[in-house]
């Protein structure tokens, strides 16, 4: 009977073996052909949303400034919140390392039939062997407790601090960044805003000077090629405002998706101030540098990155030490055991163990030494990192620094021409409507006053795109700039 029942079990394993793992291709989960590309699946049903939602964090009814807007960012991007999840992971790993100082419990069961043959005297069993039976039940509380392992934990912990600090760093670094992009595209939103103005104007002064020309005309005064002039003035006015709107809307789109939202959001964006204009740069570029070289999040997170190797190093190293455990276990022999047949003997007794391991590993094939190397590999590559993370730095300083230098002088630049188109259109349409000047004259003052009114428009978001570069180059929270209106 028990053979037939030991059959029975074998076949019904193996029979659920079968059903468990289907017959099929490995090569069904890949593409079928180069020719055709992989039909993409269905995208799965987003999953409850575990932050608050974008849109409910919106006031549609809000004028939002730049500071506002940087505000809303911080609440809505989600580059923020995953660098924030990071820092919450690396700070966790450190608890992680930290459960390894305390003792580990766990609770075992062992429980089974066993049969034996055993070898027995002929003199006292006629056949050579008896058997055994057994019947065990053993439920069993095992403690180990690391007591010194000459290193390991705590470099390890020393790693993964280092580790969490380098995601603090990085949470930090992608707030200045995401604090940067959308202070750029507020600057080039209100460029585009700046340019649909001058294109407005400039629409109104192809009006104003075509009246000028049916004026002359209706009084025998003006060609019909200046009138066609005129009229053709006009269209490219409007053709230039038409072009400008578009360009409005795609930097309005560019704003709101740095920000985080849907572009299809309607929100009121308010005008920068023109009056509060950056500040000129320092004399020397080295002040800005030194600042890069102590402050910025990146290089921040690479002198950590460095630690955290060489802790990483050590740690490898100590793995060739000896280790010394106290390993402990109190159990329940629950249990019987026949012999050839005869009656069966019980027990249910206590029973406990307690020993101190010591483990000195000897030889595992290399898989230290390589584990050593390449923790090696890694602190040399965290060090070239630092360098080159400061070249980066250097750079984008002195970028930056004569980026805002230039943008002034063309800011300034800017303001006088315009004020200079402005005086000298009005001056040829008086000559024109005096008879004193030509169309031709007019036109080109005309054509001169807008571009230098689109001109202002780029240099003032220029300067003010340079000013933010130049903070975040140097690792200064740009932020609090704009949120002081600077």
């Amino acid at each position: 009977m028990r053979r037939r029942l030991a059959s029975f079990a074998i076949g019904a394993a193996l029979a659920a073996c079968m059903t468990a793992a289907p017959a099929r291709d490995p090569l069904d989960l890949a593409p079928e052909s180069p020719l055709r590309p992989w039909p993409l699946p269905i995208a799965p049903a987003t999953p409850a949303a575990v932050h608050e939602p974008v849109d409910s964090v919106v006031d549609t009814d809000k004028e939002y400034d730049l500071a506002a807007l940087i505000d809303l960012a911080q609440r809505s991007n989600p580059t923020t919140r995953e660098a924030w999840e990071r820092a919450r992971q690396a700070a966790l790993a450190v608890g992680l390392v930290e459960s390894t100082y305390l003792p580990q419990l766990s609770v075992e069961a062992l429980g089974g039939y066993q049969r034996t043959p055993l070898p027995i005297p002929e003199t006292l069993i006629p056949k050579g062997y008896f058997t055994s039976e057994t019947r065990e039940i053993v439920p069993t509380l095992a403690l180990k407790w690391l007591l010194f392992d000459f290193g390991r934990r705590t470099h390890a912990e020393e790693a993964a601090r280092e580790n969490s600090f380098v995601a603090n760093v990085a949470f930090t670094g992608a707030h200045q960044k995401l604090i940067f992009a959308v202070s750029r595209g507020y600057y080039a939103f209100g460029a585009s805003r700046d340019k649909r103005h001058a294109a407005e104007k400039a629409l109104k002064t192809a009006e104003i000077d075509g009246d000028a020309v049916h004026a002359r005309r209706s009084n025998g005064l003006a060609t019909t090629v200046e009138v066609a002039k005129a009229e053709r003035q006009v269209a490219q006015a409007r053709f230039t405002l038409a072009r400008a709107v578009g360009g409005e809307r795609t930097s309005y789109a560019a704003l709101l998706a740095e920000v985080g939202v849907a572009p299809t959001i309607e929100l009121r964006i308010a005008e920068s101030d023109r009056d509060a204009m950056p500040q000129p740069p320092a004399d020397t570029v080295d002040r800005y540098v030194d600042d890069a070289l102590a402050n910025r999040p990146d290089l921040i997170a690479a002198l950590a990155r460095q630690r955290a190797a060489y802790a990483h190093l050590e740690k490898e190293r100590a793995e060739h030490r000896p280790t010394v455990a106290l390993v402990a276990q109190a159990y329940q022999n629950i249990g019987a055991l026949s012999s050839d047949g005869g009656p069966w003997s019980h027990v249910n007794k206590p029973g406990g163990a307690l020993f101190v391991q010591f483990s000195m590993p000897l030889f595992d094939g290399g898989r230290r030494d390589m584990q050593a190397a390449i923790a090696r590999s890694e602190l040399d590559a965290s060090t070239d990192q630092i360098e080159e993370t400061k070249h980066k730095a250097t750079k984008e300083v002195v970028d930056a620094y004569f980026t805002l230098r230039t943008a002034l002088a063309e800011h300034e630049a800017a303001t006088v021409l315009v004020e200079a188109a402005r005086t000298a259109h009005a001056a040829g349409l008086e000559s024109y409507r005096n008879g004193l000047g030509t169309y031709s004259s007019l036109t080109d003052d005309e054509n001169a006053l807008e571009q230098a009114e689109t001109e202002l428009a780029d240099a003032d978001a220029n300067v003010r795109t340079a000013a933010a570069a130049l903070a975040f180059a140097t690792g200064a929270n740009i932020g609090d700039d704009a949120r002081a209106g600077r």
